[in-house]
Parts: C-alpha cells; sequence; structure tokens
C-alpha cells in the first residue's frame, strides 16, 4: 500500500512538472515585457511570460521579485543583492585533452525551440522548416567546447510547431542526450527584445550577452539556480559584462531531469547571428569551470549543485507525505492513525491495544 501512495505521489509530481511545460514559455505577438522597479527605472526586457512571484537575477546582482503585471510593464521589487559562489579561476584556464571513460567531460546541448533565428542576419525571426539560425548558435558552443578537449553531443532535432507543447517534445531529445551521460544539458535559446538589451563588446569583439533561465516549478530547481550563479560567478570574473541577468521563473525546461541543466538564451532576434555565435564561442569557456568539469573544480561544484538536489527527494517525500494524509481522510482513518500506519507499513515493529498477537506484561 505505501508503494501504492508513493506512486501517486509521483504521478501527481509528473503531472504538476508537465503543466509547467505546456505553458507557453515566451509571447510570440512580436511584443515584450519591461521590468520596472519601485522608482520607475526599467530593469530589463523580455519576451518570457512571467508571474507574480517569478524572481530577476540582474547583471549587478540586485535581485527584484515580481509583484505586478499590468499589460507589457511588470512590477518588480527589490528584494537583495546576491552574493555569487566562489569559483577558483584556475580552472578557468586549465585546458583539458580527451574524455574520462565515466563520461565526466560529455556535454550535452540541444534546442527546444529550433527554429529560433537572427532578423538582420536571415532576415527572418523564426523558420518554418525547423533549421533556424539558433542552430548555428548551438553549433558553435560545440565546437567550441570540443576544441577545448570535451565531448559534445549536440542534438539538432526538431520539436515544431512552436508551441505551448515544444517542451514536451524537446523532454525526449533531452532524456535521449541523458543516456550519454553528460555532466550538463544545455538547451539554446535567443529572445526577443530590442537589440541594445543584448548588445554588448567583449574583448574588443561585437557579441550579444547571454541570459540564464531557471524554472522554478521542479524539484531540482534550487540545485539548477545554484548552477547558474556559478555560470554567472565565472563569467563575470572572465567576461565581464556578458551575462544580462538570471531569470528564477515559472515553467519547468525540463530541468526536473537533473541539478545541471540550463536554458541558455543568446540576444534576441534583433541581434545578428555572428554576435550570438561570438558569445557562444566565449562561454564555451565559462561552462567547464562552473559545472565542475574543469580539474579542481569537481568538489566545489558537486557540494554547491549536489547538496540542492539532494534536497529534491525530500521534496517528492513531502509530497508523499501529503498524498498519504489525503487517503487517510478520504478514508475516514484520521490524521491519528498516521503514526501508526507507518509503523505498520515500514514494519517498525509495535502493535495496536486491540492486536491478538500482542503480549501483555
Amino acid at each position: 500500500m505505501m508503494r501504492r501512495v508513493f506512486l501517486l505521489a509521483l504521478i501527481i509530481t509528473a503531472l504538476l512538472f508537465a503543466v509547467g511545460r505546456i505553458v507557453l514559455a515566451e509571447r510570440l505577438d512580436g511584443g515584450y515585457y519591461t521590468l520596472v522597479d519601485e522608482d520607475g527605472r526599467s530593469i530589463t526586457m523580455t519576451a518570457r511570460h512571467l508571474d507574480i512571484g517569478d524572481a530577476y537575477i540582474a547583471a549587478d546582482n540586485k535581485r527584484y521579485e515580481v509583484v505586478a503585471i499590468s499589460g507589457d510593464e511588470v512590477q518588480v521589487r527589490y528584494t537583495e543583492t546576491i552574493t555569487l559562489p566562489e569559483v577558483d579561476s584556475s580552472a578557468f584556464r586549465t585546458q583539458v585533452g580527451g574524455t574520462s571513460p565515466s563520461g565526466e567531460r560529455v556535454v550535452g546541448i540541444y534546442h527546444t525551440h529550433n527554429d529560433e533565428s537572427y532578423v538582420p542576419s536571415s532576415g527572418t525571426e523564426s523558420r518554418d522548416d525547423g533549421r533556424g539560425d539558433i542552430l548555428q548558435v548551438g553549433r558553435a558552443l560545440a565546437d567550441a567546447m570540443e576544441n577545448l578537449g570535451f565531448t559534445v553531443i549536440w542534438s539538432d532535432n526538431s520539436h515544431l510547431p512552436h508551441d505551448g507543447q515544444a517542451y514536451t517534445r524537446s523532454r525526449r531529445t533531452a532524456m535521449e542526450l541523458l543516456e550519454k551521460e553528460p555532466i550538463t544539458l544545455i538547451d539554446v535559446h535567443r529572445d526577443a527584445t530590442p537589440p541594445e538589451v543584448y548588445e554588448t563588446e567583449i574583448e574588443g569583439q561585437p557579441a550579444t550577452k547571454v541570459r540564464i533561465v531557471v524554472g522554478r516549478q521542479n524539484q531540482n530547481r534550487e540545485a539548477n539556480l545554484e548552477y547558474a550563479k556559478r555560470i554567472k560567478a565565472v563569467a563575470d570574473e572572465e567576461f565581464p559584462g556578458i551575462i544580462e541577468g538570471i531569470f528564477d521563473a515559472r515553467g519547468n525546461y525540463n530541468q526536473d531531469l537533473g541539478p545541471r541543466m540550463i536554458l541558455l538564451e543568446f540576444g534576441a532576434h534583433t541581434n545578428y547571428l555572428e554576435h550570438a555565435q561570438q558569445a557562444a564561442e566565449f562561454f564555451a569557456k565559462v561552462i567547464p569551470a562552473a559545472a565542475g568539469i574543469e580539474p579542481g573544480q569537481a568538489q566545489a561544484a558537486d557540494k554547491e549543485i549536489g547538496a540542492p538536489a539532494g534536497r529534491s527527494v525530500f521534496w517528492i517525500l513531502g509530497i508523499a507525505a501529503a498524498v498519504l494524509i489525503v487517503y487517510l481522510v478520504i478514508n475516514r482513518q484520521g490524521l491519528g492513525s498516521i503514526t501508526s500506519f507507518f509503523r505498520r507499513e515500514a514494519g517498525l515493529g509495535g502493535t495496536s491495544d486491540d492486536d491478538p498477537g500482542q503480549e501483555n506484561g
């Protein structure tokens, strides 16, 4: 019976995740949202749908929480300035050769929205055949990481149409990539904002900024958010200005599949493809140290990312406990029977007073 309750909890959890994936993640009407703080200052812009309670960590590490949404304006409230984790920059400069037999240096890259393109370079923001410019950005990231000595599994699978169930379709691709046991899995996208949001210059070269997105509707949210902070910490140290910010937003983005699942947005449709590719080449040097692939980083990364991931087990168990309570109430056993139920199901010993097998004295 205990197994039936736990299975029911897992089913409910899966349904909750499915809701997070089915919701359309971004606007398709050509519009975008402007995040505005209490003083009327514009914090950033995005085409990503937001919800009350979502959070944004800006480039200056100030964290804002969404408190109201009115039309295209999103009201946010400053909550705190976060401290990024410390990452040894010496690992950033260490290049490796080859891969380990256990696959510790395998990286997976895919595209949920494989139709996304860049108007200044190709004249369109979306390709109906699914061969959007974004594939070239993913390929640039993969090539750059391979040049550093990593094994990269890059998928150009199509997940069309670009609708609310695209993440459900791309989940199959993500799961196929996970069979290769990558240390990290990256979903490469682009945003849809005015060009100035993402325009930048890194080391004298035109490039786009990169936005990191974490879905807060999954049990790995804490672990993936820590991973996002590690990515920003490395990028801020080595390529100042390349990170636009981190969204901790509604949705799942298939990040319930693991603790190093991340979504990266390279520029917007109004930026140049070539600039997004340049950003991808820079980012190829950021991911290894952040994910803990580089020598000397694995232990720190596992500690910071792994601890929240471990708590996800208790998150699921908490749902199981809630389901159990509902089950007992429905069956009119009452909350007072929960303790004896667990003892009986887990075989912890002890019987009730009316158990005929109980010994007296």
